[in-house]
């Protein structure tokens, strides 16, 4: 389980924290501030929605698995490809502050999901 209070990723000065809903940490939210909860700040952003050229080559679900042993392998290998995603936006000077904005500007997660499912 993931401490609220520990950082996702800290890099080049940058600190990105794990979204939280529900006393859970959200897959693929993350915030630009501590103990961010997702029902009410809008300090957060979908990694997902990140530019394709930090998402290129990185597979960023958690690969489904019988053992427990292997789903937690699974998980951490997913966190390090969510980290990796968010270093190579750090580098390119990526405006977090932007994909907040945009993120909630137009409904976040539901509403993206309601775009891709067609509804």
């Amino acid at each position: 389980m993931v401490n609220r209070r520990k950082l996702m990723l800290s890099h080049d000065g940058v600190r990105i924290y794990h979204s939280w809903k529900g006393g859970r940490a959200l897959t693929w939210w993350y915030a630009l501030a501590p103990d961010h909860d997702a029902e009410g700040g809008g300090r957060d952003f979908d990694i997902r929605r990140l530019p394709e050229a930090f998402l290129n080559g990185l597979d960023l679900d958690m690969v489904r698995v019988s053992d427990a042993a292997q789903t937690l392998k699974a998980y951490e290998r997913m966190l390090d490809a969510h980290r990796e995603v968010l270093r190579r936006a750090i580098d390119a000077r990526h405006d977090f502050e932007a994909s907040v904005a945009r993120d909630h500007r137009k409904g976040g997660a539901w509403t993206w999901l309601r775009r891709v499912m067609g509804r």
